[in-house]
């Protein structure tokens, strides 16, 4: 009994940092959604169903946030592998190199990309005078909802290289030593042996990766503006014009984090199913 208040008394000061940081502050955000003018009213969360706009930026948030989950998986996956097998001090160097993207702040990344790949960029100048390509027609996918995939990867595939890098130096290799010497090919040795043993750590890189793009809002201004409409986006327009609307933004954020974390819960359930794993 002593034992387990010890334990509950050492998780105060998480539960600590959690309410006061997370739950206090989404309260507010959430009682605030709920008041329009002073009355209590539901019609921020009605809105929802009726305006077209909401309707699209929270398709087009789920389709891009997919999107880039997937993609980033499948790069970051053997990018990781190279560099747990590279090993040595040159590790260390493509860990190093692997975290810089991850200090930088979004609107850099959009505008790194506008210099690169926009109308006047580098890399659009280049294929102009080798290859003799439109820049417009060229670089008009940059302001898109694709040319936010490609923008989101650059700091969304470092998140999965590092988080199975981790996973792949904890993998428990003598296993797949076994299955190989009992005659085990690399299909059976990848679906039966590696997967399952880092099923785990592709569930929780994946669900970063999800996560952060529902969420990031820099690299997309930088890029679009507010012309593509996603919720982050839509959620600034909100706070931002003259004819601001808290109480709309507060219901909009709250559907973000109802969303986003829904969508976390359904797919580690469904990965994590007795059937999926079989």
């Amino acid at each position: 009994m002593e034992r387990r208040s010890g334990t509950w008394l050492l998780l105060l000061p998480l539960a600590a940092v959690l309410g006061l940081f997370l739950l206090w502050p989404l309260a507010l955000v959430l009682w605030e959604s709920l008041f329009i003018e002073g009355r209590f009213s539901l019609d921020n969360y009605l809105s929802l169903f009726v305006r077209k706009l909401y309707r699209e930026s929270l398709t087009t948030s789920l389709i891009l946030s997919a999107s880039t989950a997937v993609l980033g998986t499948a790069v970051g996956l053997p990018l990781s592998y190279f560099v747990h097998k590279t090993g040595g001090q040159a590790k260390n160097i493509l860990l190093a190199l692997t975290a810089v993207p991850l200090t930088l702040s979004g609107l850099v990344v959009g505008f790194a990309f506008i210099v690169l790949l926009g109308t006047s960029g580098f890399i659009t100048i280049i294929l102009r005078e080798l290859f003799g390509i439109n820049p417009l027609e060229f670089s008009a996918f940059l302001f898109t909802w694709r040319g936010l995939v490609i923008a989101y990867l650059y700091f969304l595939i470092p998140r999965m290289i590092l988080t199975m890098t981790a996973a792949w130096s904890n993998a428990n290799w003598s296993l797949v030593e076994a299955a190989v010497s009992l005659g085990a090919g690399p299909v059976t040795v990848l679906r039966k042996v590696l997967f399952p043993m880092l099923a785990p750590a592709i569930l929780a890189g994946s669900s970063l990766l999800f996560a952060v793009s529902m969420g990031a809002f820099g690299t997309a201004f930088a890029l679009t503006g507010t012309a593509v409409k996603i919720l982050p986006l839509v959620i600034y327009t909100h706070v931002s014009e003259l004819s601001a609307d808290i109480a709309k933004a507060d219901a909009l954020a709250i559907v973000l984090t109802l969303v986003t974390t829904c969508v976390i819960l359904a797919y580690e359930k469904f990965f994590t199913s007795p059937s999926s794993a079989r």
